[in-house]
């Protein structure tokens, strides 16, 4: 059976964004649904990160992700699963509370879902 890559600690290495600035740029990649409908959370266990909630680009050797990790840290629904430093588009995300993955669409819900 595959296990889950380890998470790392959540850094916190930057200003946080306000939530405006957040949901602006998920705006920027979704299909026009507004900021009122639109909610970040974790499929397994409903935790919604906020903003100064910080992912790292780490190197994977199991599914579901194959990947050498480049190291950056960043917030990774800033944009859309996309790493900064390697442009490396993450599928999966990993959540910071439970450590399960999931596809990292599956993250993205309207109020009405």
């Amino acid at each position: 059976m595959l296990s889950n890559p380890p998470l790392p600690p959540r850094l916190a290495l930057r200003k946080p964004a306000p939530v405006t600035v957040l949901i602006d740029r998920i705006l920027e990649h979704t299909d026009g649904e507004t900021p009122e409908s639109l909610r970040i959370r974790c499929p397994h266990c409903d935790w919604e990160p906020d903003s100064t909630a910080l992912w790292y680009c780490a190197p994977t050797a199991e599914p579901p992700e194959h990947h050498r990790g480049c190291g950056t840290s960043w917030h990774t629904f800033d944009t859309r699963g996309r790493c900064p430093g390697c442009d490396h588009q993450w599928e999966w995300t990993a959540c910071l509370r439970c450590s399960r993955w999931a596809p990292h669409e599956d993250w993205y819900v309207t109020e009405s879902e």
